[in-house]
């Protein structure tokens, strides 16, 4: 080989060096750029003490079975939004009860997650335009800050039909959500079927979304046009956040802890804030215990975890895996008295980037003994998270923990 013919070749690993490296900083910029404009004047979304009476599902079968009678019963309008929509043959029945309610003359309003639910055909939209469904994205990714954009995803899942019934929760529609995958087996995650004043408040959300989905932009939140019954002994607050707002909350619930913080989630990569009130909690006392799943369902949220586990249990914290399927519930239960429940995970995405919506139940001692009774259900379904086990994870997991690390906001 020639002199000259090193010195091109140099030269071209020097030039793709360098272009890979511009774009990466690029990038960068773009989230930072994208994560400081975002995060200055979020809205805010907060709606407090609102009636509710609701019936907590922790299997995908159970659910299903409900939602689909309550969409088939449906006379006036169906509004549906979720994260994430498949091709298969359970979203097919839901595609098919939307098509149909919206021939009777049913007002139905289908809002998915552009980047969540990206694998949903164009035939299977055009065919539910056609029947009559109102169909959008939500968070479709624009120009300019159109990485920050990528990242920002709708992770709400709320159903409200003839503005009677709600569903909000983690369940999303595909057949993992019933079991039927493989490869991940039985799936348990917590999803609450509402009555009463908060389905006005789903409602209200879900037409703020609807209506930033169709301008592709973020819109100032119009005021409430609703009066708030709490005659109901059973009441509920509802927390609509996005662009680190609940990294806040979290520190707030975290900081009441006097005796008891329950944690259950699919992924566990919280911000440093939220980490060092965690730690805070253990240091003067509290028992924290975190209930997460073995397997994993995408690709770094295991390996990017693993520090925060063993800081999680060297700080005192009790750790259990979940062995029996997939565990995708979220859920933090607080000196039972106190418990919030919905869309968002314990991770920096739902924490600062997402937008989640959660219900926060702290006056109904009865329905927060039932969702603690389910969590050491599921526990009982579990193994001990361990140092021990951290140590045996093969070296491919933690060699990608190195990589997960540098994209921690974007697991």
């Amino acid at each position: 080989m020639t002199t000259e013919v090193i010195e091109r070749s140099l030269n071209l690993v020097l030039l793709t060096f360098s272009i890979v490296l511009l774009l990466i900083l690029l990038l960068v910029m773009d989230f930072k750029i994208g994560e400081r404009v975002y995060q200055k004047n979020p809205p805010n979304i907060n709606i407090n003490q609102i009636s509710a009476k609701y019936d907590l599902f922790t299997d995908g079968n159970t659910l299903f079975t409900s939602f689909f009678q309550d969409l088939r019963n449906a006379k006036k309008s169906i509004n549906v939004m979720f994260y994430i929509v498949r091709n298969d043959e359970l979203s097919r029945e839901m595609y098919q009860i939307l098509k149909e309610k919206a021939r009777e003359g049913v007002s139905v309003r289908f809002l998915v997650d552009r980047i969540g639910s990206l694998k949903l055909s164009r035939e299977i939209i055009q065919d539910l335009k056609t029947s009559g469904v109102h169909f959008a994205y939500s968070n479709q990714p624009t120009f300019p800050l159109f990485f920050y954009k990528l990242n920002r995803r709708n992770h709400r899942k709320i159903s409200i039909i003839d503005d009677e019934i709600g569903y909000i929760g983690g369940f999303n529609i595909g057949k993992e959500y019933i079991g039927a995958d493989p490869k991940l087996g039985a799936w348990r995650d917590y999803h609450l079927k509402v009555t009463g004043n908060i389905v006005e408040a789903l409602q209200f959300v879900f037409k703020y979304d609807w209506s930033c989905a169709l301008a592709k932009k973020r819109l100032p939140v119009p005021k409430y046009n609703f009066e708030l019954e709490r005659s109901i002994k059973s009441l509920m607050n509802i927390f609509v956040t996005e662009s680190g707002q609940l990294e806040e909350r979290m520190v707030q619930w975290i900081d009441k802890a006097k005796s008891e913080i329950l944690i259950g989630t699919p992924y566990f990569i919280p911000t440093n804030r939220v980490m060092k009130a965690l730690v805070a909690a253990l240091d003067r006392g509290v028992e924290v215990s975190l209930l997460v799943p073995e397997k994993a369902d995408h690709l770094f949220v295991k390996s990017g975890a693993l520090p925060f586990y063993k800081q999680f249990l060297q700080s005192g914290g009790k750790g259990y895996l979940y062995t029996n399927g997939f565990y995708h519930a979220k859920v933090m239960i607080i000196d039972e008295t106190f418990c919030d429940i919905g869309t968002a995970n314990f991770d920096q995405r739902s924490m600062i980037l997402n937008k989640e919506i959660n219900a926060v139940i702290d006056s109904n001692t009865g329905f927060i003994k039932d969702i603690r009774t389910a969590y050491f259900r599921d526990v009982e379904s579990s193994k001990s998270l361990t140092e021990n086990w951290i140590k045996q994870q093969p070296i491919s997991t933690k060699l990608s923990a190195v990589i997960a690390r540098c994209i921690r906001p974007l697991l």
